[in-house]
């Protein structure tokens, strides 16, 4: 009885582990903007992680549905574009110039109309690489 109770839960431990593992893929895989923005109406407040090329953007005036947030770029892959927010720009290593390779993890931020319809879609990143030319 007891040797199968161990077995069970050590099933489940492993079985838990490796869910754990596929979440935690899925969550940190890349993925292009076209194909976030496919899946706009379930990505809500997820992570995502995105390469592109940047373009810096200058402050917006308000627009239908607002605005993104405060320091924006956008960035630009063979996919699309999409604009992303950095609310800590004192915490980047270095800072983002026109034409920067960059690999950013950004959580998703979706915002809807009255009637629940997504009407922007903005990225605040939580982590962002330099890459090499």
């Amino acid at each position: 009885m007891r040797t199968q109770r161990r077995i069970t839960r050590l099933q489940t431990a492993v079985l838990s582990f490796a869910l754990l593992v596929m979440v935690t893929a899925e969550a940190w895989g890349q993925v292009s903007i076209s194909t976030l923005r496919a899946s706009v109406e379930s990505s809500n407040l997820e992570l995502v992680t995105l390469q592109g090329i940047v373009h810096l953007t200058r402050p917006h005036s308000r627009q239908l549905g607002g605005t993104c947030g405060a320091t924006a770029f956008t960035l630009v892959d063979d996919s699309g574009s999409i604009e992303v927010t950095v609310r800590r720009v004192g915490r980047l290593l270095q800072p983002l110039r026109d034409g920067d390779r960059i690999h950013v993890t950004a959580q998703v931020h979706v915002f809807r109309n009255n009637v629940q319809l997504p009407l922007l879609v903005c990225l605040d990143a939580t982590e962002i690489q330099h890459l090499p030319s």
